[in-house]
């Protein structure tokens, strides 16, 4: 305040009294705001959310926040506004310039004596130290996206060099296995993939992240929460099937920018075929709440199986149950309706969402099951698991993916859902056997990495057998130390 405080007190301009105001106000409307909207101060992991969410995505949060608390940001404007039109009096400023005098003084010699032991930046604004730090990380954080390039690896198939196999990863999107009738949710969510005999429900894993800029990079990567390895430094999935031989795809309801280029991107398009459906949701002028539909990927995957070539490697990313909620399904797929007031309604939106996702997650692998079928000894598997999951009134009375202080254990309880074809049961019954063995084995997704490679015979240096849920060696005393620093299974 002072460097504004003090060259108005000196030169007695107007306009300089005008310049610091409008700039207090607008730290001020963004802080307000902040708390407001997510109970919380402003951080750099919030900034990076909101660096990578489109204009849609944006609107549809703000309405599902929506509450009167907001009426203070209207009286602070309206505070502002009265203040503008007002200036501090000469006879004011000239005795108050040595109370400012007094304490420019002492901040001084406060500063000099504690300079090693105050903390860089302590004095300014929460939001404007979080924005600097937020710029140089970003700045970093674009450099890593650009060093993210293909590589060949020491990878390759452990058996028969000439074997026909695909593997299809569905990443999906804000989904709480809490709320899925699959893993005993009373709402019946689930009712296709319920019905099937031929997957296999893991029921104890958990995402590292409660946002998808880190859990998926860290899925697909060496890089987890124990390491620290930047995904630039990182092998990932594409580096590992690229080398093994496969031809690799990626079909992607997600939007490929959110405000900057994000890592996601980066990765996805290191793969031989990489197709967003989702052309809506671009930074650059997306349209007003446009909807999303996951179906959208079933015709270009199926195009795909279709395609000639032995081995390959097909990663659908979806939109899954992201907030807006109810853009997230067609009319028809509007199930539980009936809420009356607007936490009823979002709960069923939410139940739409996860009712269309068993639709999306069920078409998937019938198509896959009925490719595999007509190709004789092709083998082939799949794995469902989504980014996070989503406090949807469960935990504390909000909405969402964000916390204050504590991180809800329902943010990453996640579905894991693995589907093998028979012919691949039949070539590799030792690790069929361990897969359903170990399905109630606690797991983090940031080893994913590893589990991936084991799962499709793969051979590496690169594959850690003790991180693998599928293998014999896995490591299931491992902490699960999350993001929030806190152990999960001591919660």
């Amino acid at each position: 305040m002072l460097i504004v405080t003090i060259p108005y007190c000196i030169f007695q301009k107007k306009i300089i009294y005008q310049i610091g105001l409008c700039i207090y106000f607008l730290i001020g409307f963004i802080e307000i705001g902040h708390w407001i909207t997510m109970k919380a101060p402003m951080t750099i992991t919030s900034l990076l959310i909101i660096s990578n969410t489109n204009f849609e995505e944006a609107v549809g949060f703000l309405d599902m926040k929506s509450s009167w608390d907001y009426i203070l940001l209207i009286i602070y404007t309206a505070i502002f506004v009265l203040a503008l039109r007002k200036s501090t009096s000469k006879k004011v400023i000239k005795n108050k310039l040595i109370h400012i005098g007094t304490v420019v003084i002492i901040f001084f010699i406060v500063v000099f004596r504690l300079r090693n032991s105050i903390p860089k930046y302590r004095f300014l604004p929460q939001s404007v130290k979080i924005s600097y730090a937020f710029i140089v990380l970003l700045d970093d954080y674009k450099k890593e996206a650009k060093k993210n390039k293909l590589k060949t690896v020491d990878a390759a198939l452990q058996k028969d060099q000439n074997q026909q196999q695909t593997f299809v990863l569905i990443i999906g999107e804000t989904c709480s296995r809490r709320h899925m009738s699959l893993y005993g949710s009373k709402v019946d969510t689930n009712p296709k993939l319920s019905n099937r005999n031929d997957i296999i429900k893991y029921t104890d894993v958990v995402s590292g992240y409660n946002y998808t800029i880190h859990s998926v990079p860290a899925m697909l990567s060496q890089s987890n929460l124990e390491n620290k390895l930047s995904v630039a430094e990182s092998i990932d999935l594409l580096d590992i099937f690229h080398s093994a031989g496969f031809e690799t795809f990626w079909i992607s309801n997600q939007s490929p920018i959110g405000m900057l280029d994000n890592v996601i991107s980066a990765i996805a398009r290191k793969s031989d075929y990489t197709q967003f459906v989702n052309t809506n949701g671009s930074s650059s002028g997306e349209a007003f709440f446009s909807r999303a539909h996951d179906g959208d990927l079933l015709e270009p995957f199926e195009s795909i199986l279709k395609r000639s070539g032995n081995r390959k490697f097909i990663v659908l990313h979806l939109m899954g149950s992201h907030h807006t909620y109810n853009k997230r399904y067609p009319p028809s797929f509007e199930r539980f309706k009936g809420g009356k007031s607007k936490k009823e309604r979002l709960i069923d939106e939410y139940h739409n969402s996860i009712y269309y996702n068993d639709f999306v997650v069920d078409s998937i692998l019938s198509t896959l099951n009925k490719y595999t079928l007509s190709e004789k000894g092709h083998i082939s598997s799949a794995i469902y698991l989504s980014d996070h999951g989503e406090n949807v009134y469960d935990e504390t009375n909000r909405v969402g993916h964000g916390y204050s202080k504590e991180m809800p254990k329902i943010l990453v309880e996640i579905p894991f859902i693995v589907w093998l074809s028979s012919e691949y049961m039949k070539k590799n019954k030792n690790i069929t056997s361990t897969i359903l063995g170990n399905k109630n084995m606690p797991y983090v997704s940031d080893d994913f990495f590893h589990s991936v490679i084991d799962i499709n015979n793969i051979k590496s240096p690169l594959l850690d057998e003790t991180k693998s849920v599928f293998n014999k060696k896995f490591n299931h005393n491992r902490k699960r130390v999350l993001i929030d620093g806190k152990d999960y299974d001591r919660k």
